[in-house]
């Protein structure tokens, strides 16, 4: 088992500090532009085209990854209005998923265009930004697992525990990262990165969440014994085999 590190504040001198997970979140989004606008250069996007994008997908993933918190856990609204505006006090990664698609969407539909290959320049840097956010959710432990004897589990204070954090941090390095750049290597049909990565992460973040603790306080809130996560797994990886399946019977679509 590993041994228990965490890691909230950083400090900068004067007895100040910032906080970790802030940082690496920051961090994991200029990673991600400075991959996508490289990308897109690569495969002949308009700069400006590939800005404005990435403009939607965070404005509105951000705001969605908050407004799906306040939803589905009521114990995230305690503070009343003022968790609305504090997006940095609960955040769900699908609900930021599902955003940063609605924000898209809206953009490319207004303009009449197909915008696979916008979408798998986006994705991509959502993989490579993924790392450094799921780094921090590792350093701040905010995904407690059950306890565990497991090899990779933490030997966190009250008892042994798997750390969902630590779990898709590892997965991201070890399989999605490895898969974005083998994809990279050949030319694909655009929308391909889309499906591949969806029906890699939903299985595996799936079964990941029956291992979420249910014998501290504030549990997860379940619904028929699934996570609002594992719903969203189900939708996503749905998406993820309707793309795979029209990439590969129907012809291809021009983008203009």
């Amino acid at each position: 088992m590993l041994p228990y590190f965490e890691l909230r504040e950083i400090p900068i001198g004067g007895g100040r500090s910032i906080a970790a997970f802030g940082l690496l979140v920051a961090v994991g989004v200029i990673v991600g532009m400075r991959f996508a606008q490289s990308r897109a250069r690569t495969l002949g996007v308009p700069e400006d085209e590939i800005n404005v994008a990435i403009a939607w997908a965070l404005i509105a993933g951000f705001l969605g990854s908050h407004l799906v918190v306040l939803i589905t856990e009521p114990q995230a609204t305690m503070h009343g209005i003022r968790s609305l505006a504090e997006f940095w006090s609960g955040m769900s990664s699908f609900g930021g998923f599902f955003g940063a698609l609605v924000g898209l969407a809206l953009y490319f539909n207004r303009r009449r265009r197909v915008w696979l290959v916008e979408a798998d320049i986006l994705v991509q840097a959502l993989v490579l930004g993924w790392i450094f956010g799921r780094l921090g959710c590792t350093l701040v432990h905010d995904h407690i697992g059950s306890p565990s004897s497991f090899l990779l589990a933490i030997r966190f204070p009250d008892t042994p525990r798997h750390d969902l954090g630590l779990y898709e941090f590892l997965y991201t390095v070890l399989v999605l990262t490895p898969a974005v750049f083998l994809l990279n290597r050949h030319p694909r049909r655009p929308g391909t990165t889309i499906w591949v990565v969806a029906l890699l992460y939903a299985p595996a973040r799936f079964l990941a969440d029956f291992l979420r603790h249910t014998d501290l306080p504030a549990p997860d809130v379940r619904y028929f014994g699934l996570t609002p996560a594992q719903y969203a797994c189900i939708l996503l990886a749905a998406i993820g085999l309707g793309l795979a399946r029209r990439l590969t019977f129907d012809p291809p679509v021009s983008r203009s």
